[in-house]
């Protein structure tokens, strides 16, 4: 995890605000890395459980929907475009094969987009036929 937020930091030339991660991620390195950046990791402190308030549920709740949200774009993309597919072991063609499965995963959701703005008096007959493309 640290080497991932490094190369953002490269990326950008500032660290992350916040970390959305598993728990498994969730140990007294990566943790310690994030308080020394300034960086906030989502999820539950590592010690005992303790009584929480509203303001520190409220942001769990927060993280943990946002997380499921990239989880939720992974499981698309390992589903309906073909990233769950993918057997090759070479390096190069691993990061190729899977920077296609995101284009396909963004020309989908554009095509969603387009699909609902473009106002042709077709779009009510062939909607259900092209969602069924996109979906």
């Amino acid at each position: 995890m640290v080497s991932t937020i490094e190369r953002y930091r490269q990326r950008t030339g500032r660290y992350p605000q916040k970390v959305l991660a598993d728990k498994i991620y969730r140990n007294r390195v990566n943790l310690q890395y994030c308080k020394e950046h300034g960086i906030h990791m989502s999820g539950p402190k590592l010690d005992r459980p303790f009584a929480q308030g509203a303001e520190q549920k409220k942001q769990n709740y927060i993280d943990e929907c946002n997380r499921i949200e990239v989880e939720r774009k992974f499981s698309l993309a390992k589903r309906k475009c073909g990233l769950g597919l993918i057997m090759t072991k070479l390096e190069g063609i691993i990061g190729h094969s899977s920077a296609m499965s995101i284009v396909v995963l963004n020309l989908r959701k554009l095509g969603a987009i387009l699909l609902r703005f473009l106002h042709f008096p077709w779009r009510e007959v062939c909607a259900a036929e092209m969602m069924a493309l996109f979906s």
